[in-house]
């Protein structure tokens, strides 16, 4: 081999050396930003749960997930599956060998999913071929915000405990879903309201109750669980809450629905809701 041969191959040896380190480097360096690979995926968390903390219920909230295509190849991603109560989209909706971008979760807390820990299942589909779905949890915290139940006025003398609603319709149902909902009060009396009691028809259970002492115009609330409907058509439950207010010592609050069946024409022809 003559010297010149022999200082190209040398150089050339080098070159790739030289793109190897830099190549491996940068992997590195994108391996602790997204340390959580499927595939050739990688995303910006730890592990396959990631904790995103309190939700407020009856509200949606947003989340996103950083993503980087460690292949040689681009990725293309898809909807996935995912709840009836969560959507997705990308940004970029293909990723290019060495590009970062976003999988972005919108959640809706809705009110008939139960209150605390909820894990949200995130299914995301792509093209990649080492794996095809990708399958994510986050862990949610569902709240009561009860902050968006400002103080009232006071409005008398005496303990006066006041709901913002009484009733409560769920609307259609399936028989044998559980439902829940939560009524929230305002103690409007100058003096310090005391729950003495809390009871249910047999078809509910209280599932949150407020603190037995409620100070002038600060908030509570009572949350119920319908466990079970009795029967199809028109259903009704009550709840019953006692305390020292002089004016409303007893107060009703109503939870209604209308239970109705899989293919009722299919069953029954002549089958009526009502």
């Amino acid at each position: 081999m003559t010297a010149r041969r022999l200082y190209l191959s040398i150089l050339f040896l080098m070159t790739l050396v030289s793109i190897r380190a830099q190549t491996t480097g940068l992997d590195s360096t994108f391996l602790k930003e997204y340390p959580f690979q499927i595939g050739k995926v990688g995303f910006a968390i730890d592990s396959m749960e990631y904790i995103v903390g309190d939700v407020n219920s009856g509200t949606a909230f947003e989340h996103r997930i950083g993503m980087y295509n460690f292949g040689s190849k681009p990725i293309r991603f898809t909807g996935g599956k995912i709840s009836r109560f969560t959507e997705m989209r990308y940004e970029p909706t293909t990723l290019q060998p060495n590009q970062s971008g976003e999988a972005v979760v919108s959640f809706e807390a809705v009110r008939d999913l139960p209150l605390g820990s909820i894990h949200i299942e995130v299914a995301i589909e792509s093209d990649d071929k080492d794996s095809r779905f990708k399958f994510l949890y986050l862990i949610a915290n569902i709240v009561i915000d009860s902050s968006r139940f400002q103080k009232s006025l006071i409005i008398d003398t005496v303990p006066r405990i006041v709901f913002a609603q009484l009733n409560y319709d769920f609307g259609y149902l399936w028989r044998g879903k559980p439902v829940i909902h939560d009524f929230f009060f305002t103690n409007m009396g100058s003096q310090e309201l005391v729950i003495e009691d809390i009871y249910s028809s047999d078809g509910c259970v209280i599932i949150g109750k407020p603190n037995d002492v409620i100070p002038p115009g600060e908030n509570g609330s009572v949350v119920i669980k319908v466990r079970n409907w009795d029967s199809y058509g028109v259903q009704h439950q009550t709840v019953t809450i006692a305390s020292n207010d002089p004016v409303n010592p007893l107060i009703t609050l109503g939870l209604h629905g209308t239970v109705r069946q899989h293919a009722p024409a299919k069953l029954r022809p002549d089958f009526c809701y009502e």
